[in-house]
């Protein structure tokens, strides 16, 4: 349901902004570009009128989560661990996270990953992962016992 007055789509000059209706969740909106990058009215990647964020999250409209977009590392960090902690704090017994526009998970992003997930479990919930990147995949592949924590769909 959209909220008046949440439809500005600029970016902040420091180039990270975390929009979310106190009221529901499924208005919250994270973005991050390049600090002083000029990104004008772009909302995304192809619409050509600047560039696209490194990464944004966006909620599903199916289910309770969200969906990342792009890439997760070093650059991204902070907005990540924004988006996690608004992903952490959506109401219900399973949280999803759609994984399946991300390109690519540093180690410290699948660190953040595990973080959110035991928040989830801590309050009796679940952190469900969809679609995880080949580079998460090979993260939990080399870092099982470490990894043991995150819940990928089937």
């Amino acid at each position: 349901m959209p909220s008046p007055g949440r439809h500005d789509r600029s970016v902040p000059p420091d180039g990270a902004q975390a929009l979310y209706d106190h009221m529901v969740w499924a208005e919250a909106v994270v973005r991050c570009a390049p600090a002083g990058a000029d990104t004008g009215t772009d909302t995304g990647a192809g619409s050509g009128t600047g560039p696209a964020p490194l990464l944004s999250a966006q909620p599903l409209r199916d289910r309770p989560g969200a969906l990342l977009s792009g890439s997760c590392d070093l650059d991204t960090r902070p907005i990540l661990c924004a988006a996690l902690g608004v992903v952490t704090r959506i109401p219900g017994p399973v949280v999803h996270l759609d994984l399946s526009d991300v390109a690519f998970l540093d180690a410290a992003a699948v660190a953040a990953l595990l973080q959110a997930a035991a928040t989830v479990t801590g309050q009796g919930r679940r952190l469900l992962l969809h679609h995880p990147p080949y580079s998460l995949r090979k993260i939990v592949a080399m870092f099982p016992d470490e990894c043991a924590a995150l819940e990928v769909a089937a």
